[in-house]
């Protein structure tokens, strides 16, 4: 049987263990979650069809001076 004194010793060690953990976690879970979607996620962009030109014979219009 557990007695009180046991489970405030529990949880003592593992708020020791515990809280530094969670702020390590904290500061590295950007990264780390970036790292895993990169991996192992399909990759999310629009490949581009070819390069946007304007035909030759059409030209801009321009202002006449009157």
């Amino acid at each position: 049987m557990m007695s009180i004194s046991d489970i405030i010793q529990l949880i003592v060690l593992c708020a020791l263990i515990f809280f530094p953990l969670g702020y390590l976690a904290r500061h590295w879970a950007r990264p780390l979650r970036t790292a895993f979607r990169l991996t192992f996620t399909k990759p999310r962009y629009v490949k581009p069809t070819g390069v946007l030109r304007r035909d030759s014979l059409v030209k801009a219009d321009r202002k006449h001076d009157k």
